[in-house]
C-alpha cells in the first residue's frame, strides 16, 4: 500500500481542513442496545467530531444484533453503504447480551464492534477520496487503521481502553 493511500485518515484531521467544510457524524442506538456500548460509542464520536473533518453527513445505526445483512444476502459485522440523494450511511451491530457473565468477554465484544466502526469509516473516506480502489486495497486500508485509531483515541482521551481483566 502506498504512502499515500495510507494517509487517508490524515487528509481529514481538521488541521488539514476549514472546520466549516464539515457536515457531521449523528449516531442513532436501536432499542436495547447496552449502557456501557452507548457511552463508548458517544465519547469515541465526540471525539472524532473534533479531531475529523466528515464533508458530507454521515448516519451511524448502532443496532442490537450480532450480525447485519448486507444487500448480497451475505451477514457481516458493519457495512457501509452509499446514495445518490441522502446521506451515506454505516450499520454496526454492538449486541453484547450474548457475552455470558463475563467482563472481559463483554468489553472483548465492546472493543471488537468500535473496531468494526473504524473499518466502515475508513469506507467512508475512500469513497470520499478515491475512485479506483480495488476491494482487496481497501479492505486492508480499512484493517490498517482498525485499531491505530482506536488507541490514538485512547491516548488523546485518557478514556481507559475497555479491555476486561
Amino acid at each position: 500500500m502506498n504512502t499515500k493511500k495510507r494517509a487517508l485518515w490524515q487528509t481529514y484531521e481538521r488541521e488539514n481542513r476549514p472546520l466549516d467544510e464539515s457536515r457531521g457524524i449523528s449516531l442513532h442506538f436501536e432499542k436495547g442496545v447496552d449502557p456501557d456500548v452507548k457511552a463508548l460509542f458517544m465519547s469515541f464520536a465526540r471525539w472524532l467530531r473534533k479531531t475529523f473533518v466528515f464533508p458530507v453527513h454521515l448516519n451511524v445505526y448502532l443496532l442490537e444484533r450480532e450480525t447485519v445483512l448486507l444487500r448480497s444476502g451475505r451477514e457481516a459485522y458493519g457495512s457501509f453503504i452509499w446514495f445518490e440523494n441522502r446521506p451515506p450511511r454505516i450499520r454496526i451491530p454492538v449486541r453484547i447480551g450474548c457475552a455470558g457473565d463475563f467482563a472481559h468477554e463483554k468489553y472483548a465484544l465492546m472493543e471488537e464492534a468500535l473496531g468494526s466502526f473504524v473499518h466502515e469509516l475508513t469506507h467512508y473516506f475512500q469513497w470520499l477520496e478515491y475512485d479506483d480502489q480495488s476491494d482487496a486495497a481497501s479492505e486492508g486500508q480499512a484493517n490498517y487503521y482498525r485499531f491505530r485509531l482506536i488507541d490514538r483515541y485512547y491516548a488523546e482521551t485518557g478514556v481507559e481502553p475497555v479491555r476486561g481483566e
